[in-house]
């Protein structure tokens, strides 16, 4: 299927699993395919955690097929059977780990490795901090420095743990101070909200329902509170999380389509008036900061 695949970042230990204590890996990487791309169908030698990064994906999942989006988190327990199609003619990429857990005697790794040893097969909406994960372990699997396979075990560690709350309906859990803070906690709710579904271009108009007051009551409390308009502040946090999503590598199509704009005109224009380059510009200026 080479003819389908842009990269592969494919890091495979079948014979002899790279250990960082408590945890094995016994495959894991990154794939942005073009459409048509097929991972045949196989059956699954470890338990594996797949995040959808963009497109659309048909998975077998044993003897469920799922139709999977992306942020989609899929989980597949060891000896399933597993395939993958690229869906809707549409390009995909996904990040991947197949692992192990070796050492039990921690109390954090019991509970995970009782999670998935008993954990169905699945597809479910992933919880926001999976994707960071991913990359602190891309980054650190071969050592850049002494600190590298203590980053590596603690995202392993994290990832399960994301991956178990987003099996469990809990992912992207909402920030809350604490009750004392009074009237900034309603404000620091508001902003906590409309961060974390920042990708729903509707999100301004389920504040109401979300809080319980008019739209006018709690754009007036908030411009009070926070010196800047609901609008404004959805756009600075529109902005930030499209930097983000470049910063990942993610293309100025995919980019613009994920957060809901009319076009990539429209999307390079919002943009450039921010950042004063165009997204294109800003995530080639970001990978090259990021090689030095």
């Amino acid at each position: 299927m080479a003819d389908f695949v842009k990269f592969h970042f494919d890091n495979t230990f079948y014979d002899k699993p790279i250990s960082f204590s408590p945890f094995e890996i016994v495959q894991v990487g990154d794939i942005d395919t073009y459409s048509g791309y097929k991972c045949v169908k196989h059956t699954q030698i470890a338990h594996e955690i797949t995040y959808i990064v963009h497109g659309n994906a048909t998975m077998l999942c044993d003897d469920k097929t799922y139709l999977c989006k992306t942020g989609d988190l899929i989980f597949n327990p060891k000896g399933t059977a597993h395939a993958i199609d690229s869906a809707d003619g549409h390009a995909l990429r996904y990040y991947y780990i197949a692992f192990d857990i070796a050492d039990k005697s921690g109390d954090c790794e019991r509970q995970l490795y009782d999670f998935f040893a008993t954990a169905k097969a699945g597809c479910v909406t992933a919880d926001r901090s999976i994707p960071h994960t991913f990359h602190d372990i891309f980054l650190n699997l071969y050592g850049k420095d002494e600190f590298s396979s203590a980053i590596v075990a603690d995202s392993i560690r994290k990832l399960l743990i994301y991956a178990l709350r987003s099996l469990e309906g809990a992912a992207n859990q909402v920030y809350v101070p604490d009750v004392r803070f009074g009237k900034k906690r309603t404000v620091a709710q508001i902003c906590s909200f409309i961060d974390s579904n920042i990708e729903d271009i509707s999100v301004l108009k389920k504040l109401p329902e979300k809080f319980g007051y008019s739209y006018s009551h709690i754009y007036s409390f908030f411009s009070k509170s926070m010196g800047l308009s609901l609008k404004e502040y959805f756009l600075m946090s529109r902005h930030r999380r499209a930097c983000e999503l470049l910063g990942r590598g993610m293309s100025v199509t995919a980019v613009a389509e994920r957060m809901g704009y009319s076009s990539i005109h429209v999307f390079s224009k919002a943009f450039s008036n921010r950042e004063n380059i165009s997204p294109s510009a800003y995530a080639l200026k970001y990978k090259s900061e990021v090689k030095l």
